[in-house]
């Protein structure tokens, strides 16, 4: 083996710009078999490395650093370790070959051999010999990097050096513009912080890192190198506020930031101050508090941005939290009032103004100086008693004294904030104990809520006062927090002017629910159902009424059954209204699905299919005829919510259930001639039970082939179209969950029983389901379905108008028959799959027909078809989906007309490159139709989905390519200020602004 002239060939390919990756690979298998050492691969590049030429010898470091990159840690023998780094550390000294030397050494730095006298060898050399900033940003960042890694895996050795670490760092750090190289050189600087004492050297490494503050720069789009700006800002954060030597030379310049004019050095400079409050001194805050504090109070009054508002608060109470000294803990155990020391001034910066606008004639910027108290308050338990001593008295008596309600709600406000502090720190100021009297007097407990909008505003303010009494740790006693929680129920249950009353009192009621679920349970639920039981109860109330109970639910777990159990008993007492039933059990469904989607369903729902669900059923099954108008509403609402729970509960459990249901149902079913019995208006619960089983529950049925046989020829045979839907449901659900083997055997039974019955409409349906449990596991039966379904379509069926329609069943949702929530099969790309398959199909067909209907028809499939695809999918080959799609919102209406509008405006909003030839002359024109409220084709939904496209063109779309089409828009979006519905009206609104301002007016 000749070393010499692979080395050679390497230089030599250097030269080049060739790939030496054959060549390198060759070298490093050779010193892994043992055919050569890595010292002579030294002696062999001797004559390079040695070389008086600087690029001979720069080519001489590539080739040892590219082979000990990638060379194994077994390869490289212990001894040889710390020759290479004597060697390499030398090395630094020559400029030319220090990026190949740095990375060696990294690559060294990796071996368990690389000892800590290494450690302090390449540390000293790197600092003496090697001038970082005069070097390209890739060597910057390989010198960065590697003493980090020291720094991690030798911290010792750092240690031991101490200021020569910290003055090398400072040196290497300074004079560095890179963010990649800023990033490395921040994370690094608390982490010596930590292992070195840099209170000698504090200054040098302060100086060299917050000159860079407060940075910023934009990133580059598409750069995988590229870090945000964001990570950067924080790591500067970190690196600032690291260690409490830096703070006397950072404080007063972070507070001078404040005062920048633009937000986002305002933030973060207040962002900075509250991180420092961890590691900065007490005495370094005190000495700028005044100036601090009267910057916060001007950003917080000024409220330009709600951004700076909040971190300008953040830092007073993080502030406050460190200069404020403590409450003795010997007289809160006494349970006593500490004393407060009348000499500490640093609150007084906030108490004076805050006392100052609280005891003018007019109370102004209440609401700010509300804020500033709370964080001044929530600091500590020891400062919300002085603010709560200082603020109290003061609101008590210009309460006592005033009836002007505007002044009143002000003052409310401002003892609302002071109040929420003693709830955020989890004990009560303890002045307010001395105060309770005059406290109950102002939010007087019992007190009910006027119904006239006059008062609404204060007493709003008043509802949250009483909410934050009760949530008050150990405030109120039993009787008061039910006085309390009644008051609140009344705000939330009256009818009242103002509607913001009721929605505020729900709102506050959520809020107890989760602190105080027992009295809540005890107190305010019983209101409820009281009122939803009350004689003629009008729906808006009983809306409101079902909304609060459904949003107390859903946010306390401990009331959830409760309130489910509570609407369930109502209805099957029969104390409910009969009207109401659909609404409530819509509620009740609503917050079973929302519990059920939860991590704890699978623990929650068997309680709930026994105390909700089970009663439920059981009332429905004794009643079927309930003499409601909307019977198959109610019938259909307790199926979802049983589809919920039945689908959470386990295989065992489900098989329990099964079995009556079955014994009560099953004849029914298979029967087409029992269209009479009360029990088959009831049949919606048996398929989604049916529906919901796992795939491993089995039916408990002797010949489950025979089965859905059965269940086919009574669907095709019977006249009631809920016995038919139901039968096709539970055939799709148990094919599609049937293994491969069965469910061939499966669909091969339900055909043949199919094609013993006369022809009609059910079979086109039994197509339609039987492709919605094949299509999405990807079985190919699914597409002999849909493409039997097309057949019927483009041979101009008697059925095709059915046959296009149903399209929607296929891919569409469905409330439990092949879901994802009750175990269905979807397998992997499914939907491209039938896009692939489907739409080119539909596409031919449409440009062959020549019969309008059958074009009218196939469009209908198409929309079906792309409304659900997902975007991704629908991006591909969209070219030759787009002139189907303007057709179809000519010939179509509602739903679909809106559904091929709302795909036009994604193929806008993502590739408006696609439609740059057609915007002005087919779409907008077709846009500009759909927006005619006289055309019945526009309903609601076309009309909005239309104002969504067109606001979106402009956005999209340069002024030459649509300037032509501005004045027809502008016309027609005049007219659609005047729609009969709000809604459209607010968007017509909306879009003829951004075509007004757009372009030259």
């Amino acid at each position: 083996m000749d070393i010499q002239r692979l080395v050679d060939a390497y230089i030599i390919g250097l030269g080049d710009n060739a790939d030496n990756s054959s060549l390198r690979q060759t070298l490093i298998n050779h010193i892994v078999k043992g055919d050569m050492s890595l010292l002579e691969l030294v002696q062999a590049l001797g004559s390079y490395l040695a070389s008086e030429e600087a690029g001979r010898r720069s080519k001489g470091a590539h080739v040892l650093s590219d082979v000990l990159t990638e060379l194994p840690e077994s390869a490289i023998p212990a001894q040889a370790t710390t020759r290479l780094v004597q060697f390499f550390c030398a090395r630094l000294s020559d400029a030319t070959c220090v990026p190949h030397v740095l990375a060696s050494i990294s690559a060294l730095q990796r071996l368990s051999s690389f000892t800590d006298q290494c450690s302090v060898d390449v540390l000293r050399a790197l600092f003496k010999e090697v001038h970082v900033q005069s070097f390209q940003h890739s060597t910057r960042s390989t010198a960065y990097k590697l003493l980090d890694q020291i720094i991690q895996s030798h911290p010792q050795v750092a240690k031991m050096m101490g200021d020569d670490t910290v003055l090398g760092f400072a040196q290497m750090l300074d004079g560095e513009k890179d963010p990649r190289s800023l990033m490395i050189a921040f994370q690094i600087i608390p982490k010596l912080a930590k292992l070195v004492d840099i209170k000698n050297n504090a200054d040098d490494i302060f100086d060299v890192v917050f000159c860079y503050f407060p940075i910023t720069f934009k990133n580059r789009e598409g750069d995988p190198s590229s870090i945000s700006p964001e990570l950067l800002k924080s790591s500067l954060r970190a690196a600032i506020t690291c260690s409490a030597h830096f703070g006397e030379m950072a404080i007063k310049p972070l507070v001078e930031k404040t005062t920048a004019t633009s937000q986002s050095v305002k933030i973060d400079a207040y962002e900075t101050l509250t991180a420092a409050t961890q590691t900065y001194s007490p005495e370094v805050f005190a000495s700028e508090m005044e100036v601090l504090i009267e910057q916060i109070r001007e950003d917080v009054v000024m409220a330009s941005d709600e951004k700076v508002v909040n971190a300008a608060l953040d830092t007073l109470e993080a502030v406050y939290s460190v200069v404020s000294p403590a409450a003795p803990l010997t007289s809160s155990a006494a349970g006593q009032t500490p004393e407060i020391d009348e000499t500490t001034t640093s609150l007084d910066y906030v108490l004076k103004d805050a006392i100052f606008q609280l005891t003018a004639e007019e109370v102004k910027n209440s609401d700010q100086v509300g804020k500033l108290l709370l964080a001044a308050a929530r600091s500590s338990a020891y400062n919300c008693n002085v603010v709560s001593d200082a603020v109290l008295p003061i609101v008590v008596e210009r309460l006592g004294s005033t009836e002007v309600l505007t002044l009143r709600r002000e003052l409310m406000d401002v003892l609302n904030y002071v109040l929420s502090a003693s709830c955020d720190i989890s004990r009560k100021a303890e002045c307010l104990e001395a105060d309770k009297d005059n406290l109950l007097n102002i939010y007087r407990l019992d007190a009910s809520v006027p119904l006239d909008k006059e008062y609404s505003f204060l007493h709003i303010t008043r509802l949250k006062g009483i909410t934050l009494l009760t949530l008050m740790p150990q405030f109120l006693d039993k009787n008061e927090t039910s006085l309390a929680l009644q008051t609140i129920s009344r705000a939330a249950i009256e009818r009242n002017e103002d509607e913001n009353v009721n929605k505020e009192a729900t709102h506050l009621l959520v809020q107890l629910s989760q602190s105080n679920p027992d009295q809540v349970q005890t107190t305010v639920l019983p209101m409820f159902f009281t009122a939803l039981c009350e004689d003629m109860v009008a729906v808006h109330k009983i809306a409101s009424l079902l909304n609060a109970l459904g949003a107390i639910g859903v946010a306390a777990s401990k009331v959830l059954l409760p309130i489910l159990d509570g609407l369930a008993s109502v209805i099957t007492t029969g104390s409910l209204a009969l009207s109401h039933y659909v609404p409530t059990l819509t509620t009740i469904r609503k917050m079973i699905e929302t519990t059920a989607a939860t991590t704890n369903g699978d623990t929650v729902c068997p309680e709930l299919m026994t105390k909700v669900v089970a009663p439920l059923l059981s009332w429905i099954s004794e009643s079927p005829d309930t003499g409601h108008q909307n019977q198959h509403s109610i019938v259909v609402e307790i199926a979802k919510a049983t589809a919920a729970v039945f689908s959470k509960l386990d295989t065992e459990t489900q098989g329990q259930y099964l079995k009556p249901v079955f014994d009560r149902y099953s004849a029914i079913a298979l029967d087409p001639d029992n269209t009479s019995d009360p029990l088959c208006q009831l049949l919606p619960l048996y398929s989604a039970l049916v529906c919901a089983c796992t795939p491993q529950t089995k039916l408990p049925v002797e010949d489950l082939s025979r089965y859905l046989g059965g269940l086919a020829s009574a669907a095709l045979k019977t006249t009631s179209a809920v016995h038919r839907d139901v039968s096709f449901e539970i055939i799709a659900a148990t094919i599609n969950k049937a293994n491969a083997g069965t469910r061939g055997e499966l669909t091969k039974s339900v055909l043949e029983c199919a094609d013993k019955v006369e022809p009609g409409v059910a079979h086109i349906l039994l197509r339609h389901w039987l492709a919605r449990a094949l299509v999405n596991c990807n079985d190919k039966a699914g597409y002999e379905c849909v493409r039997w379904l097309l057949g019927q379509i483009t041979q101009g069926s008697m059925y095709s108008t059915e046959a296009a329609e149903g399209f929607n069943i296929i891919l569409g949702n469905h409330d439990w028959s092949v879901t994802p929530a009750t175990h269905g099969v979807f397998k992997l790309l499914s939907k491209q799959r039938f896009y692939a398959t489907v739409v080119p199909e539909i596409t031919s067909s449409f440009k062959s027909a020549s019969d309008d209907k059958i074009k009218a028809n196939l469009l209908v499939v198409l929309t079906h078809s792309v409304q659900h695809m997902p975007k991704s999918v629908l991006m591909s080959g969209i070219e030759d989906v787009v002139p189907l799609l303007l057709s179809a919102i000519r010939l179509t209406s509602g739903s679909l007309k809106a559904a091929s509008i709302r795909t036009i405006t994604m193929v806008v909003l993502e590739t408006p490159d696609t439609l740059m030839s057609k915007v002005t002359s087919s779409i907008i024109p077709l846009l500009i139709g759909s927006l005619t409220y006289s055309d019945a084709a526009n309903t609601v939904q076309v009309r909005q989905a239309t104002l969504d496209a067109l606001s979106l063109v402009p956005e999209k779309y340069a002024y030459s390519v649509i300037h032509g089409a501005r004045r027809d828009v502008l016309r027609a979006l005049v007219k659609a200020r005047d729609d009969r519905k709000r809604l459209v009206r607010a968007d017509a609104v909306k879009a003829y602004n951004k075509w007004l301002n757009f372009g030259d007016i």
